[in-house]
């Protein structure tokens, strides 16, 4: 499964935030590419999966040390969790509440933007930190 990591996931995964990266800023570019960057989200999740299942393999069936790789396994999950953050200012009900803040589109394209920037940054850097990992034990 370390192999697996190395030649296969770590570059899918390398792709995969590169391009969330372009998508989250040409969402905050450009406010009509917002659909695009919920479709590339989608496919990130699913890339995630992915590494995470290989990692979960490679932890199971190697020599690689568990606690440091299962904190980074945890962490690349955590932050699929900010994809999407925007959705929390979008109004539930017709309810006028002045203290609940309402984004208005072009903002929520722009939040969901940075966040998938920040987000794919970030996970790079998880994927990075796990094929070190990885790499050092095999």
């Amino acid at each position: 499964m370390t192999s697996v990591f190395t030649d296969a996931v770590y570059p899918g995964m390398l792709i995969a935030c590169g391009v969330l990266f372009i998508a989250g800023l040409l969402s905050t570019l450009i406010i009509s590419q917002h659909r695009l960057l919920t479709w590339i989200v989608s496919a990130f999740w699913v890339v995630t999966f992915v590494e995470a299942v290989v990692i979960v393999g490679a932890v199971v069936g190697g020599d690689i040390p568990v606690v440091i790789t299962v904190g980074y396994l945890l962490a690349a999950i955590a932050l699929l969790f900010l994809l999407g953050i925007a959705r929390l200012g979008a109004p539930d009900a017709n309810l006028p509440d002045p203290n609940r803040p309402i984004l208005q589109p072009d903002q929520i394209a722009r939040v969901d933007g940075v966040a998938a920037m920040l987000v794919a940054v970030a996970a790079a850097v998880v994927a990075w930190r796990v094929a070190e990992i990885i790499g050092s034990a095999a």
